[in-house]
């Protein structure tokens, strides 16, 4: 008499699920929140070539945000009483609202683009990364102007960001600089 078990050892294991690192599994948790019409896009401006975003990726952009009236309430442009300083994220590394994370990755080189966001992809999020600057309408529907200045691969010197390395040409061969070789940052 056979045993069912010896046809069970004929079989092949089955396939072993790969391990997702805790990012992943918190990036593919927030994903889950968009919802139809949640975030939506507007061209304003094509961009230049075909290449986009990807995660590891640092975006260098410049951000005005307004209210569904057109009221600016927060801009990175001198013109509309920003700094004039762009914002720099790394993408897949740095914490950003939601509507953001899945909108650089849309983008090309010199594209602006209009987002218009329901409250809970960006500040009113739950558990939302970042907090809004005090005074901000955070339970609005909002409305994000983006122009993609630049990306570029980038690799992490330092864990809080501080120091980004562009890649230019990556490296091939094991060698560091050492003397008489000189490496030269700014």
């Amino acid at each position: 008499m056979a045993h069912a078990d010896a046809d069970a050892g004929d079989l092949p294991p089955p396939p072993a699920k790969k391990k997702k690192s805790p990012a992943e599994e918190e990036a593919e948790k927030r994903r889950k929140k968009l919802t139809p019409g949640s975030l939506m896009k507007g061209l304003i401006r094509s961009g230049g070539g075909d290449a986009t975003p990807a995660e590891g990726d640092q975006v260098i952009v410049h951000c005005t945000t307004r209210t569904i009236d057109g009221i600016i309430v927060n801009s990175t442009r001198r013109e509309h009483g920003g700094k004039g300083v762009p914002l720099r994220f790394v993408l897949g590394k740095s914490k950003m609202i939601l509507g953001f994370a899945e909108g650089f990755p849309t983008m090309l080189m010199g594209e602006i683009a209009m987002f218009k966001m329901k409250p809970q992809i960006h500040y009113a999020e739950e558990d939302c990364p970042v907090t809004a600057p005090d005074g901000f309408p955070k339970d609005d529907e909002l409305q994000f102007e983006i122009e993609m200045l630049d990306f570029f691969k980038a690799k992490i010197v330092a864990e809080d960001l501080g120091v980004v390395k562009k890649i230019i040409d990556e490296g091939k061969g094991w060698e560091t600089p050492r003397e008489p070789y000189e490496v030269t940052a700014r």
